[in-house]
């Protein structure tokens, strides 16, 4: 049976009521107020005695420098939004719901995030990220989690937590009449006719409670219990990434920056899994505080890197690492992210055994940060080239990933080329065939017939000759046939060399030449 998770979300802290401490008389204290009452007070307030629900008067008599707060509706809608964007990375059926409480279906998710504990505790960590606190709870019906999230925040129950249909009704049974969303509109009413529990209203005639009470709350109950449908319309993330971030306070270190970012990367990461898509680059855009007239009011940095992700981690970790090398010329007071490039997202293939070395991303996301550490100019890799000369076969180039990698073309090689290269001389049937006038097919790279060694000197060492031998340390004896190189008359440096392996007396193996002009011997690579 699908389950719902509901968060009731706040903006600060709950706490347990203390007795008022004569030091917090003394303190400022803040709390949501609308025209008539407290809706939410601070934890100084709150340890001063003033609850939500308090009438004005009644929390300035106990709070003296108490500041009333107007709620700003548009904003908290906002910051709702943010964290349903930010939870869509663990379901795609997020929704909005009554009193600053967000529903997400994760019946088909448990299994994909290793159970329902470990999906919980990843939630709690992405609001708490979001930088809310929640209460959290657990039901197979959306209205029977929402119950027992704010009766967990009401701290009027013990289990919050239920997964079976069958224990559904016995949990919601004990909860108190007060949870029930029309229950501020209808005062104490049910007080006054002896309703304490939902079981106690559900034991009430059906055709008293909707004459008294409307329709209405049976429909509820009967959804909440999960005996009738209860559609809804899922949260849905917009067509574009971009999210904005006012700061509280001015930012002027790169630790607190990211601090702040962190909740905009979390709603990147809910975006990209709602449109199964992935980010290679975003623009974080930030807002100064003008501390000199000619000073910039706004700056951009633009972090891209190699293989598209939507791993929160790994991109928090690049913007780590961006912002370390960055000195902010002005303090930062808004900040805003912007996703440049997205593509579709291609969930790795499992296989029935994987080999721990078969992850290539893993290798990407390694050169990516090494990239981001060092600078792109200081990771490089050798890349072969479409050149005999052993020194010129190989070049230095910045690592790219295998996708990025240039295709490497077959280099069409004529019969003189082919010849100057040492190669086997071209059978008869070949012979016959080019003077036919018919396309000859070559090998696109030539195989040498001499085993190379894995170590060759940047500059050849010339050698003695000692006995007519070549002589490195000690006299060499040549073990191999002639391998011929004549190549390079196109840029200038040609050469003609003959190649062999060498050993001493001692096995140690050498790789040597001859040039063919000047009869010199040179000592190029050795063999391990």
């Amino acid at each position: 049976m699908p389950s719902a998770s509901a968060n009731s979300i706040s903006p600060g802290a709950a706490s347990t009521p203390n007795d008022a401490r004569i030091e917090d008389i003394d303190q400022p204290c803040f709390a949501l107020a609308d025209h008539a009452r407290v809706l939410m007070p601070d934890l100084v307030a709150f340890r001063l005695g003033v609850r939500p629900g308090s009438t004005r008067s009644h929390a300035f008599a106990l709070a003296p420098r108490l500041t009333l707060l107007a709620v700003d509706i548009r904003e908290e809608q906002r910051a709702l939004e943010a964290v349903a964007l930010a939870l869509l990375a663990f379901t795609p059926k997020v929704v909005l719901a009554h009193a600053n409480t967000v529903l997400l279906e994760v019946g088909a998710s448990m299994r994909l995030f290793g159970g329902l504990r470990a999906l919980l505790s990843r939630v709690t960590s992405t609001v708490k990220g979001c930088g809310f606190t929640s209460r959290m709870g657990c039901a197979p019906t959306a209205w029977g989690a929402w119950l027992l999230a704010h009766a967990r925040t009401r701290r009027i129950a013990r289990r919050v937590r239920i997964v079976k249909e069958t224990t559904l009704a016995h949990v919601l049974d004990a909860l108190p009449v007060s949870l029930v969303p029309s229950a501020h509109s209808q005062g104490n009413v049910f007080e006054q006719i002896g309703c304490a529990t939902l079981a106690d209203l559900r034991r009430l005639p059906r055709k008293g409670i909707a004459r008294r009470f409307g329709p209405g709350i049976l429909q509820w109950l009967a959804q909440a219990y999960g005996q009738a449908p209860d559609p809804r319309e899922a949260f849905c993330a917009p067509a574009s990434f971009e999210a904005r971030l006012e700061l509280q306070a001015r930012v002027e270190s790169a630790d607190a920056l990211l601090f702040a970012a962190r909740r905009l990367v979390l709603q990147l990461a809910g975006w990209l899994s709602a449109h199964h898509a992935a980010v290679s680059e975003f623009s974080l855009l930030l807002e100064h505080e003008l501390a000199a007239r000619h000073a910039p009011k706004t700056s951009t940095f633009k972090i891209a890197w190699a293989v598209p992700t939507r791993d929160a981690d790994h991109i928090l970790w690049l913007l780590r690492e961006k912002l370390n090398q960055t000195t902010l010329v002005a303090p930062v007071i808004e900040m805003k992210l912007l996703a440049d490039k997205v593509s579709e997202h291609a969930p790795p293939a499992d296989t029935l055994f994987p080999m721990p070395g078969s992850d290539s991303e893993s290798m990407a996301q390694l050169l990516e940060r090494l990239s981001a550490r060092l600078g792109a100019e200081n990771v490089v890799q050798l890349v072969a080239r479409d050149d005999h000369r052993p020194e010129a076969a190989m070049t230095v180039e910045a690592c790219r990933p295998a996708h990025e990698a240039k295709p490497k073309r077959g280099k069409k090689r004529s019969k003189t080329q082919a010849a100057k290269t040492g190669e086997a001389p071209m059978p008869a049937e070949a012979e016959a065939q080019a003077e036919s006038g018919e396309p000859l097919e070559l090998p696109d790279l030539a195989v040498p017939s001499q085993p190379r060694p894995s170590w060759i000197l940047e500059t050849p060492q010339k050698l003695m000759l000692r006995n007519e031998r070549p002589f490195y340390r000690r006299p060499l004896k040549l073990i191999s046939r002639t391998e011929r190189i004549e190549a390079g008359w196109w840029d200038g440096n040609g050469v003609q060399r003959d190649y062999y392996v060498a050993a001493d007396d001692r096995g140690r193996m050498f790789w040597l030449y001859r040039e063919r002009l000047t009869g010199f011997w040179f000592l190029h690579g050795f063999f391990g």
